[in-house]
């Protein structure tokens, strides 16, 4: 597929696929550009035949529709919250991800910024169910889906959003991923990591 044609990211896993739709009026053309970056890379060496188009779980189930990358992983599930992830292979092309748009003029945090962001600022909406965006206020490669029902205020304006679920199939997928047994390490982190394949639509 032309990687400027794209609509979004398919991302194949043993529970089920999930799918999302790039939102480059929220993103810029950045974030899109480095994620088709990375499904190219990861094509390039199946097709090459220096690669290979299985995932592996843990306890051997295999996921062998689109293409894997070298670090496309789930490994955070905070239930009912977010599921995230990251997605990135290191024979990628290097690709410069802005931040998103800021929607308001002259933004100012209303809450203090977090330890891991402390110069915060407006890089997006407010996240409601489904968004998809670069974790920790930062520019990837961490990714996460947001699944909390109500907007996610707390948050103010911090994170970039590149992509929002559109469907009901999709979200009960992510949200399956939260009956997997967790650990507490300062977040609730996934005892198995879910290895995933990618693909554009």
């Amino acid at each position: 597929m032309d990687p400027s044609k794209a609509q979004g990211l398919i991302i194949h896993t043993h529970l089920g696929d999930i799918r999302i739709h790039f939102t480059p009026e929220l993103a810029g053309e950045s974030s899109i550009q480095y994620i088709a970056n990375i499904v190219q890379a990861a094509s390039a060496k199946r097709n090459s035949g220096t690669g290979y188009n299985t995932a592996e779980t843990t306890d051997g189930r295999r996921i062998t529709e689109g293409y894997v990358c070298q670090k496309c992983k789930f490994y955070r599930a905070e239930k009912d919250l977010l599921l995230q992830g990251i997605l990135a292979d290191l024979s990628a092309p290097k690709t410069k991800v802005e931040l998103g748009p800021c929607p308001i003029d002259n933004y100012k945090p209303k809450l203090k910024c977090p330890e891991h962001d402390p110069h915060c600022g407006c890089h997006g909406p407010i996240m409601t169910k489904g968004m998809v965006g670069w974790a920790g206020g930062a520019s990837g490669p961490d990714f996460f889906i947001n699944t909390f029902k109500k907007p996610v205020d707390w948050w103010e304006n911090q994170h970039t959003v590149w992509g929002e679920i559109r469907d009901e199939k999709s979200l009960n997928v992510v949200e399956s991923v939260y009956h997997l047994p967790v650990h507490k390490a300062g977040m609730m982190m996934l005892d198995e990591k879910v290895e995933f394949s990618i693909e554009l639509f």
